[in-house]
C-alpha cells in the first residue's frame, strides 16, 4: 500500500508541470480576455474601468456583426461542401490498389502540410488578373474575352473558399480513408456477385461505414473554416469593401487596427459561444448515431 501511495504521489509530481503549463498558456489568457470583455479600456491614455456588460450590448447593437456572421457562414458552408467532396474523392482513389499508391498518399498531404499563409500567397497568384492560371484556363476555353478580376463582391467568398478547401481536403481525405480501410473486402465481393454497379456498391457498402467519418470531417472543416483568419488577411484583406469581412477578421480589425481590446474580447466570446453550441450539437448527433 505504501508503494502504491508513493507511486501515485510521484505520478502527480510528474503531471504537475504539465498542469501549470496548461493553466499558464490556456486558462490564464482565456480568463484574462474574459476580464477584458467587461472593461472599458482606452489604450491611448492607459485607462481601464469596469463597464459591466456594456461591451456585449454594443456587440448586439453593431450592424456589422450579423453581416460578418452571415459571411462566415457562407464561407464555411462553401468550404465544407468543397472539402468534403474533394476529400471523399481523394479517399476513394487512394483506397484503390495501384502502383505508386504510397507515394501518392504522401503527395496528397502537401496542401495540408503547408501553412495557410503559403496557401493564400499561392492561390492569389493563381487568381491573378494578369497572369493567373484560372484566367488563362477561362480565356483558352473562350469563356472570357479578356483576363478579369476574380476578387469581386460576388466571387470573393467562393474563390477564397475554393483555396481553403484545397488546403483542408487532405485532412478529410485521410479521415475517410481510415474508414474505408476497415471495410471487409468480402462485402464488395458479395455486392459484385449480386450485380451491383460502382455507384450502388458505394451507396450500400461504403457509405454506411463512412457516416461517422463524414460527420467528423464536416465538423472539423466547419470549425477550421469558421475561425480562419490568415486566408482572409492574405487574399482579400476583408474586401472588396466588406464582402469577405468574416467575424474573425472583424475581431482582428477591432483589436489590431482600432485598438478596441474590450470590444474585440466581447466579440471573441460571442464567437466562442457559437463554437461551443456547434460542438454540443455535433456530439449529440454523433451520440444518437452510435446509439442506433
Amino acid at each position: 500500500m505504501r508503494r502504491t501511495s508513493t507511486d501515485t504521489r510521484f505520478a502527480y509530481l510528474l503531471v504537475l508541470p504539465v498542469i501549470i503549463f496548461v493553466l499558464g498558456m490556456v486558462a490564464y489568457p482565456i480568463a484574462y480576455s474574459l476580464w477584458l470583455s467587461f472593461q472599458s479600456i482606452n489604450l491611448r491614455i492607459g485607462v481601464a474601468r469596469f463597464a459591466g456588460v456594456s461591451q456585449y450590448v454594443k456587440v448586439f447593437q453593431d450592424a456589422r456583426v450579423p453581416r460578418a456572421f452571415l459571411i462566415s457562414i457562407e464561407f464555411s458552408v462553401l468550404t465544407v461542401a468543397l472539402c468534403t467532396l474533394l476529400g471523399l474523392g481523394m479517399a476513394l482513389v487512394l483506397n484503390e490498389s495501384f502502383k505508386g499508391r504510397s507515394f501518392l498518399r504522401v503527395l496528397v498531404l502537401i496542401p495540408w502540410a503547408i501553412s495557410e499563409y503559403v496557401t493564400a500567397v499561392l492561390w492569389r497568384m493563381l487568381y491573378n488578373d494578369q497572369f493567373g492560371l484560372f484566367n488563362s484556363i477561362l480565356y483558352s476555353l473562350g469563356l472570357i474575352d479578356s483576363y478579369v478580376n476574380l476578387f469581386t463582391d460576388e466571387l470573393a467568398v467562393p474563390v477564397v473558399a475554393l483555396a481553403y478547401s484545397w488546403h483542408l481536403a487532405p485532412l478529410g481525405a485521410f479521415f475517410l480513408l481510415a474508414s474505408l480501410q476497415v471495410i471487409p473486402e468480402d462485402l464488395y465481393k458479395a455486392a459484385k456477385v449480386d450485380g451491383m454497379d460502382s455507384f450502388r456498391r458505394f451507396r450500400h457498402v461504403s457509405l454506411p461505414f463512412l457516416r461517422n467519418a463524414l460527420l467528423i470531417t464536416i465538423v472539423i472543416c466547419s470549425l477550421f473554416s469558421f475561425t480562419t483568419l490568415d486566408m482572409i488577411i492574405m487574399m482579400t484583406g476583408g474586401g472588396p469593401g466588406d464582402s469577405t469581412t468574416t467575424i474573425t477578421y472583424l475581431i482582428f480589425k477591432e483589436l489590431f487596427v482600432n485598438l478596441r481590446v474590450d470590444y474585440a474580447s466581447a466579440l471573441s466570446y460571442l464567437l466562442l459561444l457559437c463554437m461551443v453550441a456547434f460542438s454540443v450539437l455535433y456530439f449529440s448527433l454523433l451520440t444518437k448515431r452510435r446509439g442506433r
